[in-house]
């Protein structure tokens, strides 16, 4: 945006909704190709609803003391006509009947004219390119704007992919630029076109000039745009340009030359960042597999459950101090931790290691919760010095600052 504003450009909104005939106007012949391509929007048509007695009964049930129904038959009558939208129409009820909110709901749910809607299908269009929207634009801006007119629009585009792919999507952003003039050549586009480019970082373009042109634009003077890989030297195809089909312009009463450049964002974005499949770039959440460091995921790690009152913090710490104090006394045996009142009753708890032949806390008790390397690690406090990896651990990983023993008293408490 900031290229296209310092090189005096104007920043302009074009139409995403475009009528079906617009498409005839640009492309000719072409048309009937090109439909296949778009999404076509559809709208719901609003049921005539009417109230039989069996269907009142069943009101009844829900409002007993309801006697407007004239009212109620006005209301979805109003509904039908459009004069009141679908978000107020349960608002209205609760207004003009004085239902609750729940009862409007309940009410509306009776009839099943509202489950049974069908989209009905509109001539009306979603942009497949942004010059759907620009000869729209032109014709109106020609008559209030003097020459040469050198206008950009920044917005998504929308194609009916027969499949996604790493380089097909549904929706992709375009930045696109027209510059309408008394005078202007193919070489006078080129040079705007390496200039816009160079201004994002590509000093080195390549033009190819399609054989086949899209019926919008004039003979032979349609090409594809190329821009060096900083890092690899490959040529990648980063838009599309070319001069507006004299046949198009006369349909939308525009009597001078048009240039057409549009610069596929993703495809800059999939340079500048590596990436090569544009859905990982667009929609990182389903196609990346999520990267977190040891720092984060450190932070993650909770315990599932832990005392919030202060008795039950009491107790916890209760348990972790009489496991540290004996944690060597061999077993069976068991001491007192906590001895006091919690909601009106006395409570005893005692930390008991009930087999012979052992001790009280085992080895790994008192081990605390490191994350290293994305690998979550119990590290003994002690001992293991000539552990490599334990080593490592202790060194380069982050602690979570939370022991067995700890995280076990938690859960007792």
């Amino acid at each position: 945006m900031h290229a296209l504003l310092q090189l005096g450009f104007t920043e302009v909104s074009v139409p995403m909704l475009i009528e079906k005939k617009e498409v005839f106007a640009q492309y000719g012949p072409e048309a009937p190709i090109i439909l296949d391509r778009l999404f076509f929007l559809a709208g719901l048509e609003r049921p005539d609803i009417g109230i039989s007695q069996k269907k009142l009964q069943e009101i009844r049930k829900i409002v007993p003391k309801l006697d407007r129904v004239k009212e109620l038959q006005g209301i979805f009558r109003r509904y039908k006509e459009g004069e009141i939208s679908a978000d107020d129409l349960v608002e209205v009820l609760v207004k003009e009947l004085g239902l609750k909110e729940e009862q409007a709901s309940r009410v509306l749910s009776l009839f099943s004219e509202f489950q049974k809607l069908e989209p009905v299908p509109t001539d009306l269009t979603l942009r497949s390119h942004t010059t759907g929207g620009w000869f729209l634009v032109l014709r109106e801006m020609i008559k209030r704007e003097p020459l040469p007119l050198q206008l950009f629009s920044i917005g998504p585009k929308f194609r009916r992919e027969q499949r996604l792919d790493p380089t097909h999507l549904y929706e992709s952003w375009t930045a696109s630029v027209v510059i309408a003039a008394e005078e202007i050549s193919l070489e006078d586009g080129e040079r705007v076109t390496r200039e816009i480019l160079s201004r994002l970082g590509f000093d080195r373009v390549k033009f190819s000039v399609k054989a086949a042109t899209s019926k919008y634009y004039a003979p032979q003077t349609e090409f594809e745009v190329f821009v060096e890989h900083p890092k690899t030297g490959e040529f990648i195809e980063v838009g599309d340009a070319g001069f507006y089909s004299p046949v198009a312009l006369s349909n939308y009463d525009i009597p001078y030359p048009v240039f057409n450049l549009g610069i596929g964002l993703e495809c800059v974005l999939m340079i500048l960042t590596g990436e090569t499949d544009i859905r990982a770039l667009v929609y990182p959440y389903l196609y990346k597999a999520a990267e977190f460091s040891d720092e984060e995921l450190s932070k993650m790690i909770k315990l599932e459950r832990e005392p919030s009152t202060e008795v039950g913090k009491e107790i916890a710490a209760a348990i972790v101090k009489t496991a540290r104090e004996h944690a060597d006394d061999p077993s069976p045996c068991e001491f007192k931790g906590f001895k006091g009142e919690f909601s009106g009753r006395r409570v005893l708890v005692k930390v008991v290691e009930p087999e012979s032949n052992t001790k009280l806390i085992g080895p790994a008790g008192f081990n605390e919760v490191y994350v290293y390397d994305g690998n979550v690690v119990g590290v003994p406090p002690k001992g293991w010095e000539k552990d490599e990896f334990l080593s490592k651990v202790r060194k380069q990983g982050v602690s979570t600052g939370i022991s067995y023993m700890e995280a076990f008293a938690a859960l007792a408490a």
